[in-house]
């Protein structure tokens, strides 16, 4: 086996990976990604075409000030890339009056001067006559939100980021890494890395790499599905927006129809636990039906015709929270992980604070309610 020594090693080149070595890279380090499949594989949680993009954050609010610095890198990259990667074609939020998403996006909006439309259920029929929304229901529209192209992104910062010197090794799995005297070594299924600092972004197999820490983090298989129908044209960008509907019966988003695909929705809160390595790709019995009862309430006019679907996995902390921090007596070593379904679109700024941190040990950003300390003592 060879030996190759580093400033930095990635481990994971998905969406938050393929950002921090980007950044990593620019700053002149030298740098590596380790990819036990290729940039842009189907396999974990960076696939499916597209990924809301969106400032109506019910989550938490002091995600606001790290999403604005997300925008800002999107558009420069988007630049830089010379591909389009995003698009803003607004966002419509629905629930009930108490529901979790209205209560968070109200409290949103009193924390942040954000550009935004409330609406009645009435009013956001009529000004969306595709969806069927309860008249008792509350509805905002974000007209800053939109959707990211998932795979195009991460496939333009690795391009990005090799053409400003990262390396990255493809088809290699990380089996065990270890401190050393004077760094860390890293053992893949090829060969011996040596480095100063380690960064693990390995979505679901973040837990395995990270096992000392006993994460309190779950997997959840997810299931996302395309539909054409007769009437697709008035489901096209251009005259439907991306949305997000909390129902009885989940939280169902989805994005209009962008190609021959047609319109592509997925239910965003019910779990069901799986494992990286055994989760079952296939589509099986009943994944299907919450999706079409949604439809068959939300969008009466729509008569759905199934064209594709995928099985992608949410890496989820019990706050539903990220975790961004360093491990508990090796500062050397740093991970992102937990982005609970609702992370891609902060890869940008991730990756700039992970970079910060390998770096300098500190970053300017707000990320201190993202810490490790707040799930100790978590089952």
């Amino acid at each position: 086996m060879s030996r190759t020594d580093y400033d930095v090693v990635v481990v994971g080149v998905g969406g938050m990976g393929s950002a921090t070595l980007y950044h990593l890279a620019r700053r002149g380090a030298r740098v590596c990604g380790v990819e036990q499949f290729t940039p842009g594989h189907p396999l974990g949680s960076s696939h499916g075409e597209t990924r809301i993009i969106r400032k109506a954050y019910f989550e938490h609010p002091d995600y606001l000030p790290l999403l604005e610095r997300a925008y800002q890198l999107w558009r420069e990259w988007e630049t830089e890339s010379g591909e389009r990667l995003f698009v803003e074609n607004g966002l419509l939020l629905a629930g009930e009056e108490n529901s979790e998403v209205i209560r968070g996006l109200e409290a949103c909006y009193a924390a942040h001067d954000l550009p935004h439309e409330r609406l009645s259920g009435r009013d956001a029929k009529s000004r969306f006559p595709q969806f069927s929304i309860p008249d008792d229901f509350v509805a905002y529209y974000d007209p800053v939100a939109g959707f990211l192209y998932v795979e195009r992104c991460v496939l333009q910062l690795v391009r990005l980021a090799r053409a400003a010197g990262a390396e990255i090794f493809t088809g290699e799995k990380v089996v065990r890494w270890s401190s050393v005297k004077n760094g860390l070594h890293v053992r893949t299924t090829r060969k011996e890395i040596r480095t100063k600092k380690l960064i693990i972004t390995a979505g679901a197999w973040s837990t395995e790499l990270l096992k000392r820490l006993h994460l309190p983090l779950e997997v959840w298989r997810k299931v996302v599905l395309w539909y054409d129908s007769p009437n697709i044209s008035d489901y096209r960008l251009g005259v439907f927006p991306t949305f997000y509907v909390e129902t009885e019966a989940g939280g169902f988003y989805g994005f209009p129809a962008v190609d021959e695909l047609g319109v592509k929705i997925g239910e965003h809160v019910q779990a069901r636990l799986t494992e990286p390595e055994r989760i079952a790709r296939e589509l099986l019995p009943g994944d299907e039906d919450p999706t079409r009862r949604f439809i068959e309430q939300t969008f009466p006019g729509f008569q759905p015709k199934r064209t594709r679907f995928s099985v992608c996995m949410y890496t989820m902390t019990p706050d539903h929270n990220f975790v961004i921090d360093s491990c508990p007596g090796e500062p050397d070593v740093l991970f992102a992980a937990g982005f609970s379904g609702h992370g891609f679109k902060f890869a940008p700024v991730v990756g700039e604070v992970l970079a910060d941190l390998a770096l300098t040990r500190a970053t300017g950003h707000p990320v201190a309610f993202l810490g490790l300390d707040r799930l100790r003592g978590q089952p």
